[in-house]
C-alpha cells in the first residue's frame, strides 16, 4: 500500500543521514490527478513539494533543465528523492486499465495516455503521429511503438504497455541524471521507481516497487 511505502521510504532516508527539513522530493508520474496520493512525503520533507518532472504517462518531460532546477533547490547539506513511474487502474472486478473516480458514473481509463497510445499503435503501424498541440502524447506513442509487436500480442496489452512505459521513464531519468548531477557534487538522490496501481476512489492505492536505491554525483 502507498502509506506503507511512504513510511518505509522516509525511514530509509533517515538511515542514510537525511531528515525531512533537508530533503526535497520530485515526481515523474503521470499528470492524472489520481497519482497525487503521496501526501505523507509532503508532510515529512522540506518545502511544499513535489517538484514536477513528469508529464502524461510519467515520462520526465522537464528534461535536463528541469532536473537541474530541482537539484539546485536541495537544502544545503541535504538530499533529494525522486518518485517515478507510470500508473494503471484496476477495478474491483479485476479489470485492468480502468478505475472508478469520485462522483463519476461508470469507470474511466487509467492510464488514459497509455490506453490511447495502445489504441493508436494498433491502428497506425508506423507509430508516427507528431502533433505540436499534443507533443507529449506523440512521444508516448513513439516509445510504445518500439514495442508494438510485444504489446499487441499480449493478452492484456495495457499491462505490457505499462511495463514498457516504466522502462522508458527509468531510462530517460537515468540519462537526464547523468547529465545533470555532475553540476551538483556531493548531492545524493534516492530513486523510488515503480508502477502506481490505482483503485476505486475510496480505496487506498498500491505501488509495485521496482527501483529503490541511492545514487550520488
Amino acid at each position: 500500500m502507498l502509506s506503507t511505502l511512504q513510511h518505509n521510504v522516509c525511514d530509509k532516508v533517515r538511515e542514510e543521514g537525511g531528515d525531512g527539513d533537508h530533503t526535497i522530493w520530485a515526481t515523474s508520474l503521470c499528470s492524472d490527478e489520481v497519482t497525487n496520493s503521496f501526501h505523507y512525503f509532503t508532510q515529512q520533507m522540506a518545502g511544499p513539494g513535489p517538484f514536477i518532472l513528469g508529464g502524461i504517462t510519467g515520462l520526465p518531460f522537464a528534461g535536463v533543465t528541469g532536473m537541474k532546477a530541482f537539484l539546485s533547490h536541495v537544502p544545503t547539506g541535504g538530499k533529494a528523492m525522486i518518485v517515478y513511474g507510470p500508473h494503471i487502474g484496476v477495478t474491483q472486478e479485476g479489470e485492468l486499465g480502468k478505475v472508478r473516480r469520485k462522483n463519476r458514473d461508470g469507470h474511466s481509463t487509467c492510464c488514459g495516455s497509455i490506453t490511447a497510445a495502445v489504441d493508436s499503435i494498433r491502428v497506425h503501424a508506423s507509430g508516427v503521429q507528431d502533433d505540436p498541440l499534443d507533443y507529449q502524447q506523440s512521444r508516448v506513442i513513439e516509445h510504445l511503438n518500439a514495442h508494438r509487436e510485444d504489446i499487441l500480442a499480449a493478452d492484456r496489452p495495457v499491462k505490457v504497455a505499462t511495463d514498457r512505459a516504466f522502462e522508458a521513464i527509468e531510462q530517460k531519468l537515468e540519462r537526464i541524471l547523468d547529465k545533470a548531477l555532475p553540476d551538483f557534487p556531493g548531492i545524493q538522490v534516492f530513486l523510488v521507481g515503480g508502477i502506481e496501481i490505482n483503485t476505486d476512489w475510496d480505496q487506498e492505492d498500491y505501488f509495485d516497487l521496482r527501483t529503490y536505491r541511492w545514487i550520488e554525483s
